[in-house]
């Protein structure tokens, strides 16, 4: 129950910033438009993409190591220097790279003006510093020390936003806000890691780290640009525009992708523990609860926005993005079958064999940006391929869709030879249900004209107890499911295990 606990704080943290960054949003974007959006959002990915020399594996080594158990200030010490090693390697490199392109080959980032990308590196650099003591407390199992301070610092952000939108100013000051609110998570982050031991770099320490984190650094590399090469190519071949449409949606989908986040910082820890002390059985079971339960919780809200995507969109964002309705239904299908497929790939990283999910992450992202080559362009002269498909943002969130459910059956696959798990049936009787429900669903949305946020509360709702009641009547939800959630959520309990953590 308690790693339960820290999950689900993760996880309401992560929609309560979700939640606070799409009113920011809806903001930016009907103030602001879609363009603007899309210029600050390929400033953010372009920067972005360069991360990965920053990582490079040493993030999940620190969280694996310090689970275990190891000397913490040697694992401080060695981690601290490694990051800023790497650091300073990313903008080393970055800066190469921006001479290059205008000084060599006389060429402009797109639209992106040189003090939007240097306030952009700028909030890189202090968020990557703030990672040392996010990671450090996710080892650790202190969530609440990685929520509360990113809640507080998105809130702040996303007051900026507002205001930038309300004022008119421009998107350099969409940068400036990211930059306050990352600066607030740095100081509430240091508040609570100021007791925390450092030593010296540690050989053995290092060579610790090394071991885990080499089979994962070329994962780390695909792994960081893939997350940010479907707006840099829309940008790249379509307008800015289209990259604000496409990122604008997605920050719906974020709601649902959380989930992921909150299974990845907590879910880790506690694999590698019980995996120290050989305790194989408890891990197939934490692995097929947090399955289910993560089911049960997204396949209902990603099948509701499925339905509901263009009035989804119209309530919450603006009419000027209502044509990337169906990007909207795509990213929904990609963030829940990512958030099904973390407990396996945990599984195995837990279980010492990063080397599995490296090469599968290596693999699925060279396939999707295969295909987002196909897919997202009209043409590309330069390689002489004319009559793509063309199909922008659409083809960018296909191409995901594709590499996701792939990686889900492989990792299924991995698990079962590597680590004797079989693949659970819960899921798929869920999605049986689901798609019952969506039906349902989708024939009230042809008769019912909604246009207002408290009727798609009402029929979310509505779909998500027949869901729940249809699972109930064949036993696929128990009394023991009910209580769990029961206990999950009660705010007493909650605010009880908040106080316990933040007071060690």
């Amino acid at each position: 129950m308690t790693t339960s606990r820290r999950i689900a704080l993760l996880f309401a943290a992560e929609n309560v910033n979700a939640i606070i960054g799409w009113i920011a949003l809806l903001f930016v974007a009907r103030k602001m438009g879609a363009t603007a959006l899309g210029e600050f959002s390929y400033a953010l990915s372009l920067v972005g993409g360069f991360t990965f020399l920053a990582f490079l594996g040493f993030n999940m080594a620190h969280v694996k190591r310090v689970s275990e158990g190891q000397d913490l200030g040697k694992c401080l010490g060695t981690f601290i220097t490694i990051r800023l090693f790497l650091l300073s390697l990313m903008l080393t490199v970055f800066a190469l790279f921006y001479w290059l392109w205008h000084n060599f080959l006389d060429k402009q980032l797109y639209d992106t003006t040189p003090e939007l990308l240097f306030l952009v590196v700028i909030y890189y650099v202090i968020f990557l510093v703030v990672g040392i003591m996010t990671a450090t407390f996710s080892g650790l199992k202190q969530s609440a020390r990685v929520a509360i301070p990113n809640i507080i610092g998105t809130s702040v952000r996303s007051g900026m936003f507002i205001a930038v939108a309300l004022l008119g100013w421009s998107v350099v000051w969409l940068a400036w806000s990211y930059i306050v609110g990352i600066i607030i998570i740095a100081i509430l982050s240091f508040w609570y890691f100021r007791d925390y031991p450092i030593s010296k770099p540690d050989k053995d320490t290092f060579q610790s780290y090394k071991i885990y984190a080499l089979p994962v650094a070329a994962a780390s590399i695909f792994g960081v640009f893939r997350q940010y090469i479907d707006k840099i190519l829309i940008g790249i071949f379509w307008t800015a525009s289209d990259v604000g449409l496409y990122f604008g949606v997605q920050r719906i989908s974020l709601f649902i992708g959380s989930m992921a986040l909150a299974i990845e910082g907590m879910l880790l820890p506690a694999v590698s523990s019980l995996h120290s002390i050989k305790e194989n059985k408890k891990i197939k079971h934490l692995i097929y609860d947090a399955e289910k339960y993560v089911s049960m919780v997204c396949i209902p809200v990603v099948v509701m926005t499925v339905v509901w995507s263009s009035e989804i969109i119209l309530v919450f964002i603006s009419r000027e993005f209502l044509e990337a309705a169906r990007i909207l239904k795509l990213l929904a299908l990609v963030a829940l079958v990512r958030v099904m497929n973390r407990p396996w790939s945990v599984a195995l990283r837990g279980s010492d064999r990063p080397d599995l999910t490296s090469l599968l992450n290596i693999l699925m992202s060279i396939l999707s940006i295969a295909l987002m080559l196909i897919l997202v362009p009209k043409t590309i002269p330069q390689l002489g391929l004319n009559n793509l498909a063309g199909l922008g943002g659409e083809g960018a969130a296909l191409s995901i869709l594709i590499a996701e459910i792939v990686t889900g059956i492989s990792l299924r696959i991995l698990c079962y030879l590597n680590l004797d798990m079989n693949p659970s049936g819960n899921s798929i009787l869920q999605l049986a249900f689901a798609f019952i429900v969506g039906i349902i669903m989708w024939q009230v949305q042809l008769n019912v004209v909604v246009d207002r946020w408290y009727e798609l509360f009402l029929f979310s709702a509505f779909g998500g107890i027949l869901y729940v009641s249809l699972l109930a009547a064949v036993g696929a939800f128990t009394n023991k499911d009910y209580l769990f959630f029961k206990n999950l959520l009660n705010p007493k309990d909650m605010k009880d295990y908040i106080g316990e953590e933040m007071s060690r």
